[in-house]
C-alpha cells in the first residue's frame, strides 16, 4: 500500500504522464463522481470491494485517468463527504464486513483534498450485501464470476465451501481467551486498529468465520487412510 508522502510524491509524475500509467494490482486512481452523492459513494464501495477481492491495496479518489498535467488530472473530493462517512458506508455494505482505513492528502488543484482508501488484505471473496463483486486483476476491476470465486478459494486454500454451520450463537463457542489469541494474530498479520476494535460477531464476520449468524466448523479431520488401512 501507498503512504500519504508516496502518492504525493507520484502526484508531481502526472505533469508528465497518464494516472492511468502509474497504476498497478495494488494502486488505483479514481476520478470523483461529483454528478451524484450517491454514485459517489457507491463507486467507493465497489472499489473496496474490487481490490479486497485483489489482495489489497491503495485507491486514490480525486484524480482522473486519461489526461497529462497535474491541474488537468487533479479534482479532488469535494469536502462535505467525511471519511468517517465513507467507512460506514463501506462496512454497512459489504460482506464479509470491510474496514478500509481513509486518509487525506491536501493538494493545490481543484478541491483542495485527495482521498486515499487503504485495503488491507483479507479472506476473499468479498460482495455487496446484495452479492455482488468485482475483482482487480491487472490495472481493472472485472466482475467476480462464478469461476473467480472459485479459483479465489483454491488459490488462497481459506474458502472451503463445504464448511457447516454451527447451531447456536457463535458467542455460546467461543470463549474469551479465543477471541483475544484470534486478535493477537490479526494483530500480528498488521490488521487495521477498527478491526481490531470490533465486537467479537463483528470480527469473526469479517474474517469470514461467521455465515448467515452462525460460526463455520470446517471439515479439518485428515481424510481415511486409502484401502481402509488405519494410522501407522
Amino acid at each position: 500500500m501507498r503512504t500519504p508522502d508516496e502518492v504525493s510524491l507520484l502526484l508531481d509524475d502526472l505533469n508528465t504522464i497518464m494516472a492511468d500509467d502509474l497504476e498497478d494490482q495494488d494502486f488505483n486512481f479514481k476520478e470523483w463522481i461529483a454528478r451524484s452523492r450517491n454514485d459517489a459513494i457507491d463507486q467507493v464501495i465497489e472499489c473496496a470491494i474490487c481490490m479486497a477481492n485483489g489482495g489489497g491495496g491503495t485507491v486514490v479518489f480525486g484524480v482522473r485517468d486519461h489526461v497529462v498535467g497535474r491541474d488537468h488530472d487533479i479534482v479532488g473530493v469535494p469536502p462535505e463527504f467525511d471519511t468517517n462517512l465513507l467507512k460506514k458506508a463501506v462496512y454497512d455494505s459489504t460482506d464479509p464486513k470491510l474496514t478500509p482505513v481513509f486518509e487525506e492528502v491536501q493538494v493545490p488543484e481543484g478541491t483542495g483534498r485527495l482521498i486515499l482508501m487503504q485495503i488491507h488484505p483479507g479472506i476473499p471473496p468479498y460482495t455487496d450485501t446484495s452479492g455482488r463483486g468485482k475483482i482487480r486483476i491487472g490495472k481493472d476491476c472485472q466482475p467476480l464470476t462464478g469461476t473467480l470465486r472459485r479459483r479465489i478459494g483454491v488459490e488462497t486454500g481459506e474458502t472451503d465451501f463445504t464448511a457447516e454451520e454451527i447451531p447456536g450463537t457463535p458467542e455460546s463457542h467461543i470463549t474469551a481467551t479465543a477471541m483475544e489469541v484470534l486478535r493477537a494474530a490479526a494483530a500480528r498479520e498488521k490488521a487495521p486498529d477498527d478491526l481490531l476494535n470490533h465486537s467479537d460477531l463483528d470480527l469473526l464476520t469479517s474474517l469470514g468465520l461467521v455465515r448467515a449468524g452462525h460460526l463455520l466448523d470446517p471439515p479439518l479431520r485428515p481424510p481415511p487412510a486409502a484401502d481402509g488401512a488405519g494410522p501407522p
